[in-house]
């Protein structure tokens, strides 16, 4: 749809009531965005458009708009050429959000893992069928980077982390990353440790043989080992306790 389209007189608003007729202007909003009929970059209108296709106060609109804008759905611009617009997509914006929600509802670690063997495990399987020579090259400096730095207990497990984060961007599965990196907030604590050299170089083994599976498009071994590689990191995080909120998760 144009944007001179969205702004027309006859645009086919239902009638709002007075009972939240805020709310009503953002599920009509929203609902149309999932239906197709609006994509990013058009214009909804000025503040003062919208009131009148509404039939509504001007501060009632601004309050949808508000709303509408905190959910990421519009941006509104100022000046000539101005106005409410349909956003720009942002996955950044909603892995933000969805990390942010896992904390405030309370969801646990051991529910996060859980999710991550999910998303890791499919993600090493699209990596080996989906993976660019970019990709490999990636996979192949942090890799190197780690190995440079196994008697750094930070060091090592930032440059393993940053390994498993560049296989679920090799998948090229957008949906994937957005999810991957709103969980790593929860299962990458600040300052994660290795207990010793012995785990991280069983670590950097493991990864180098991911590497290998993806190099060689191995998809479905690639899955299993990154499987086995996360389950086993569950078990250890929550072994010896039944607690679900263990802190201190190391992630590769």
């Amino acid at each position: 749809m144009g944007n001179a389209e969205l702004t027309k007189p006859n645009q086919s608003w239902a009638p709002v009531r007075a009972n939240s007729v805020a709310n009503q202007i953002v599920m009509q909003v929203r609902e149309a965005l999932f239906n197709g009929k609006f994509q990013p970059g058009d214009l909804l209108g000025s503040e003062k458009d919208l009131a009148a296709q509404f039939d509504v106060s001007r501060i009632t609109v601004r309050d949808a708009l508000r709303t509408l804008e905190t959910m990421g759905i519009i941006e509104i611009r100022v000046g000539a050429g101005g106005g409410a617009r349909i956003a720009e997509g942002n996955l950044d914006y909603f892995s933000d959000a969805l990390a942010v929600q896992f904390k405030l509802a309370g969801v646990t670690e051991r529910e996060i893992l859980d999710l991550q063997v999910a998303i890791e495990g499919t993600g090493a399987e699209l990596a080996a069928l989906n993976r660019s020579r970019e990709n490999l090259e990636e996979l192949s400096e942090l890799l190197g980077e780690a190995e440079n730095v196994m008697d750094s207990s930070a060091d090592f497990t930032d440059a393993g982390q940053q390994f498993h984060l560049a296989i679920i961007e090799a998948s090229g599965n957008r949906a994937l990353i957005a999810q991957f990196r709103a969980l790593r907030y929860v299962v990458w604590p600040q300052n994660a440790q290795r207990a010793t050299r012995e785990i991280a170089e069983n670590a950097q083994k493991i990864h180098h043989q991911l590497y290998a599976y993806i190099e060689a498009q191995d998809s479905e071994a690639a899955r299993k080992l990154m499987i086995d590689h996360l389950v086993s990191i569950r078990a250890v995080a929550f072994s010896g306790t039944a607690a679900d909120d263990a802190t201190g998760v190391i992630c590769c």
